[in-house]
């Protein structure tokens, strides 16, 4: 008997998210993954998975046999993850807009993009809540978040050039934290010394991994289209983020911060973005209300579980 159910595709389908997210998804959808990246070990795709490059050919095949209900994008490369800028910029924008153009040619009704809070930049004058209609300033100032903040306008772009064909969902989530997760925010706090910006203590959020793939699904199930934050519990400060994970903190006198940030990555303790350092020294806190009231969404996993959650455990 043939499956009935509808299909999704999901980029980025070897990430930790979507490990996660699948789980919620299985029941009820026929789930066919894309990735560049191959399945990690020991981890089965509950459906059927390609490694292949958002830009190749392939895609324009999988979209022909597979009529998409909906497409569930969370496969940006991220500016702390390898390889050379060049080949980022390529899978984050050309790809998203190949993978666009694709959806639209092929009907899909849904399109879910997951981008970050990080477009909107780390600045002395941001205000507390910021909205999805604040300027995009990241890029301004550090160039690794070119490709980040040109998926943004990508997806904004197609949102409104095409409202009345494909809903389309643009999620801006905040420090996605949890056991699965693996990125740079995470892997610094998980570290056993924590780098800290002397005389700066700046209010971060958090979103703990499995709140993120509900709000990813009440996104799916609505009826809204968008632009959305979307956060945790509430925001604390940096110092008590690192404590509460079990870390030390270390004090780094801000005008040698950039060199030592070169000698922390040479020495591969973790990978710290350049662009991260302003994150730790300006708050860049965001209003998620939006996003609770158009789809229901409310965390449930508080700020201090999420952190305690990537605690380490040697």
């Amino acid at each position: 008997m043939p499956d009935q159910r509808p299909s999704i595709l999901i980029t980025g389908a070897s990430g930790g998210l979507a490990s996660i997210l699948v789980d919620l998804l299985t029941d009820d959808y026929r789930l066919v993954g894309v990735d560049p990246r191959p399945m990690p070990a020991g981890r089965n795709f509950p459906g059927v998975f390609h490694q292949v490059e958002y830009t190749h050919r392939r895609m324009a095949e999988i979209f022909r046999r597979n009529p998409f209900h909906a497409m569930l994008h969370l496969g940006r490369v991220r500016s702390s993850d390898d390889g050379p800028r060049s080949v980022r910029f390529t899978t984050n924008v050309i790809g998203t807009r190949n993978l666009l153009e694709l959806g639209l040619k092929h009907q899909v009704k849904h399109l879910i993009v997951f981008s970050t809070y990080h477009v909107y930049g780390a600045h002395k004058h941001n205000h507390i809540h910021i909205r999805e209609t604040e300027p995009l300033r990241a890029s301004q100032m550090f160039p690794e978040l070119v490709d980040a903040v040109e998926l943004d306008y990508t997806a904004t772009t197609f949102l409104w050039q095409h409202h009345d064909k494909v809903r389309t969902v643009i999620l801006r989530p905040v420090n996605v934290v949890g056991r699965r997760i693996r990125n740079a925010v995470t892997e610094i706090l998980r570290a056993d010394i924590c780098p800290m910006l002397m005389g700066f203590d700046p209010l971060l959020q958090f979103i703990h991994e499995e709140d993120i793939a509900r709000a990813l699904m009440l996104c799916l199930k609505g009826d809204k289209s968008g632009i959305y934050n979307v956060a945790g519990e509430g925001a604390v400060p940096y110092s008590k983020a690192i404590s509460l994970v079990g870390s030390v903190a270390v004090p780094v006198p801000p005008p040698v911060v950039y060199s030592l940030v070169n000698i922390w990555n040479r020495l591969g303790r973790t990978f710290l973005p350049r662009h991260l350092v302003e994150y730790f020294r300006y708050p860049t806190v965001v209003s998620d209300e939006s996003c609770r009231k158009d789809f229901g969404y409310e965390p449930r996993v508080s700020t201090t579980d999420a952190l305690k959650s990537i605690k380490r455990r040697d």
